[in-house]
C-alpha cells in the first residue's frame, strides 16, 4: 500500500480476544490501519475526538457508557466519522435507535470477516463519493439544467449498500425503475402490463425475466443490509421484504422527496 494513505479505525469491544481478532482482520488487508481499541464508552469518546478516525466499529454494549451514548455525544458535537454498530442483539427496535442517533450501518454477531471488509469499503466509498458531489455543487448551472445526471449515481450507492451487486441484472432493472418513477410516478400504476415490459424492451429481454431478476435482487438484498439501509428510505421496516412495485415506489418516493425529480416545463 505504497503511497497510499490508509483508512484509519478504532474499535471498541467488551471482549478483549475479540478485539484483536478484529484488528487482525481489519489490517491484514493493508488499507486499513487501526489506531486504538477500548471497552469503555467514555475512553472511545475521547478517543474519536483525538485521533479523527475515518471508521469506527463498536458494540452496542460497552463499559461505563453503551454505544448510544457514543453516538449521542458524537451527534452533539459535530464529529463525523462512518460508524458501525455491532451487537448479539438483533432486533428491529435497536436498528431503529441506532439508525436515528446516526449509525451508518448495523451488523449482528458473528460477523464475517470478509462481508464486513465490503460494507466498510462500500460505506467509504460512498463517503469519499459524497465528498466529490460536495464540490460539485459547485457548478451550480450544470446541476440545474439536468437534475438528473447524479441521480443514477447516487441510486447506484444506494442499491450498493443494500448489498445489491452491479453484477446481477436485478441491480440494473432496479435503478431503471427507480429512475422512470423518480421522472413519473404514474408508471407504478399496473407495474406488470407497463413498467416492466418497457424495461424489458430496452434490455432486449422478457417482462418475466425482469420482474423474475428483481424479486431475486430484493431477496438477495434482505439477507444482507436490505432492511437496514431500506429502514433509511422508507422509515419503517416491513414484516417481510416488500414486493417489487413497494421497493421501486420507496426509494422512488425518498429521490423525490429530496428533490431529485425532473422540473416540468412551463408551456
Amino acid at each position: 500500500m505504497k503511497g497510499k494513505e490508509k483508512n484509519k479505525v478504532i474499535l471498541a469491544d467488551r471482549d478483549g480476544f475479540y478485539l484483536q481478532r478484529l484488528k487482525r482482520c481489519l489490517e491484514r488487508k493493508g488499507d486499513m490501519a487501526v489506531l486504538g481499541m477500548t471497552d469503555s464508552g467514555p475512553a472511545l469518546l475521547e478517543m474519536v475526538r483525538q485521533t479523527k478516525p475515518d471508521v469506527l466499529l463498536m458494540d452496542v454494549l460497552l463499559g461505563e457508557r453503551d454505544g448510544f451514548w457514543v453516538l449521542e455525544n458524537l451527534k452533539k458535537e459535530g464529529i463525523g466519522c462512518i460508524c458501525i454498530l455491532i451487537s448479539a442483539i438483533d432486533s428491529d427496535k435497536l436498528v431503529r435507535r441506532a439508525i436515528t442517533l446516526g449509525a451508518d450501518y448495523y451488523m449482528a454477531k458473528p460477523i464475517q470477516g470478509e462481508l464486513l471488509m465490503e460494507r466498510i469499503h462500500q460505506l467509504l466509498e460512498q463517503e469519499n463519493g459524497c465528498a466529490v458531489q460536495e464540490k460539485k455543487k459547485e457548478v451550480v448551472q450544470e446541476a440545474e439544467e439536468d437534475p438528473f445526471r447524479n441521480l443514477e449515481g447516487e441510486i447506484s450507492v444506494l442499491l450498493s449498500r443494500m448489498g445489491i451487486s452491479a453484477s446481477i441484472k436485478g441491480y440494473h432493472y432496479i435503478r431503471k425503475a427507480v429512475l422512470m418513477a423518480v421522472e413519473d410516478q404514474d408508471v407504478l400504476v399496473g407495474i406488470t402490463k407497463g413498467l416492466y415490459p418497457d424495461i424489458a424492451r430496452m434490455y432486449k429481454t422478457t417482462a418475466s425475466k425482469v420482474e423474475r431478476a428483481i424479486r431475486h435482487a430484493i431477496e438477495s438484498a434482505w439477507k444482507k443490509n436490505g432492511p437496514q439501509v431500506y429502514f433509511e428510505v422508507a422509515g419503517y421496516l416491513p414484516a417481510e421484504k416488500p414486493t417489487n412495485g413497494q421497493f421501486i415506489a420507496a426509494l422512488s418516493e425518498y429521490f423525490r422527496i429530496q428533490g431529485k425529480e425532473r422540473p416540468k416545463k412551463i408551456s
